[in-house]
């Protein structure tokens, strides 16, 4: 099959995916689901089992763990008794609340806790979307964008790694130059963006009859059962991000780089269950029945599996090689930008860093721009759409989202993955790579 005719129906079965779900009031991911099938097997060289394969095993698994621990705490109400502490504490100024929300998840990520912070934060968030009118959007944007803004230092286990694939091709001092421009660039767009999405999404105005009532009484005092989740809670927060945060900023030692490799969020997560369970705290049956989102992990699953077989399709390396032979140097960093955000609706940024950091070099030359610049280029597109909903990260900032929300933020979080990548075209189009690579060169 030519690429040409391979693009062609991918985004015909892409769109068809779309449409019926809405017309048939059918889920997307069965959809997506069936047509990744079509797709690959009739079209492309993959064999059912093959495609089975596509499954995002990792994600679902972490996203079912993650939101039932979660659904545990919140049957207990203490989200609600945060805000309303949260909101006496305010003494009315809750046009401060948001961007609290967004400091506080970029210091979380900064200290290694790339994985803490939707787990920490976005039940907090959606809290405030239930009891006092925050958009869910923007619960969503605050936390995702205090992450992206502060989880690639190079101190961080997210800049670590990205630093370890690019050095065999660029080096180790540029490598961490690219580290220093991902902060530098990342933090940037995250503040602008993100006071951008407060004003559009009204952040500033709050539900005022919700707030009065927050505000016209003492709260009552936690329960026992609050006061037991919010010990779970830290206990997991504390298990998952402290080793990591002596790992890499304090003292590496082999107790903590045991347990930074096998206390991970997904097994901490199980074993707070457990404790909850232990307690006799919460209705298992309840949970399993009516709060954990099923048919969101569904729909998750099958997108995920329709976008994978952009690569069987041969689709991904046709951009690659589009982008090496194709593109005018002026354009190449917009182009590797726009290529990365799109290949990250297909993989990991973990995955696109080697893909193109071979390259870095040549287009760097052809751009005018440090080889460092150029990875820094692709790891900035990476984080433009990993807002989504079928990525790792748009999902796990969903946590404090229940089943309706959540399928409100499907598609709005879709749309906010293009804008954010083409507002990060946009302003490399302007030449901000050039003045990046001025700065650090």
């Amino acid at each position: 099959m030519s690429p040409t005719l391979a693009i062609i129906l991918f985004v015909v079965f892409f769109a068809l995916m779309v449409i019926l779900s809405d017309k048939l009031k059918m889920s997307i991911g069965l959809l997506g689901a069936l047509f990744a099938f079509i797709l690959s097997g009739w079209f492309g060289k993959a064999s059912p089992t093959a495609v089975v394969g596509y499954f995002p095993t990792n994600t679902i698994i972490t996203l079912f763990i993650a939101s039932t621990f979660f659904c545990y705490v919140q049957q207990t109400g203490v989200f609600g008794g945060i805000v309303e502490r949260i909101m006496q504490a305010s003494k009315g100024r809750t046009a401060v609340i948001p961007f609290a929300l967004f400091i506080c998840s970029a210091i979380v990520c900064a200290l290694g806790g790339a994985e803490v912070t939707p787990l920490l934060l976005s039940p907090i968030a959606f809290a405030f979307v239930n009891h006092a009118g925050l958009h869910p959007l923007l619960a969503v944007i605050s936390t995702y964008t205090g992450t992206i803004g502060a989880g690639l230092g190079f101190w961080t286990p997210g800049g670590s790694t990205v630093r370890a694939l690019a050095e065999a091709e660029i080096g180790e001092v540029p490598s961490f130059i690219t580290s220093y421009q991902c902060l530098f660039f990342l933090l940037a767009f995250s503040i602008i963006i993100y006071v951008c999405a407060y004003y559009i999404l009204k952040g500033n105005k709050l539900d005022s009859a919700k707030v009065s009532e927050y505000l016209s009484k003492k709260p009552e005092p936690f329960t026992d059962e609050q006061k037991f989740a919010l010990k779970v809670v830290a206990a997991v927060v504390v298990v998952t991000a402290v080793p990591v945060l002596f790992q890499t900023l304090i003292y590496p030692n082999p107790v903590t780089a045991w347990m930074s490799t096998h206390l991970a969020l997904k097994q901490n997560c199980l074993l707070g269950v457990l404790a909850f369970h232990l307690a006799k705290i919460g209705d298992s049956k309840e949970i399993f029945k009516n709060r954990i989102p099923w048919s969101s992990f569904v729909n998750i699953a099958g997108c995920v599996m329709i976008v994978n077989c952009a690569k069987d399709l041969g689709i991904t390396d046709l951009m690659a090689n589009a982008l090496s032979t194709s593109v005018p140097g002026y354009f190449i960093p917009a182009a590797i930008l726009v290529i990365s955000a799109l290949l990250s609706f297909v993989s990991n940024m973990f995955g696109i860093v080697p893909l193109f950091a071979p390259m870095a070099a040549a287009l760097g030359e052809a751009s005018g721009l440090h080889p460092a610049t150029i990875v820094a280029c692709i790891i900035a597109g990476c984080n433009a759409t990993g807002i989504s909903p079928v990525s790792m990260g748009g999902s796990l900032h969903q946590i404090g989202a229940n089943d309706e929300q959540r399928a409100f933020l499907f598609k709005k979080q879709w749309f906010t993955a293009v804008v954010f990548m083409l507002a990060m075209a946009a302003v490399s189009l302007l030449g901000v790579w050039k003045l990046v690579d001025n700065i650090f060169f």
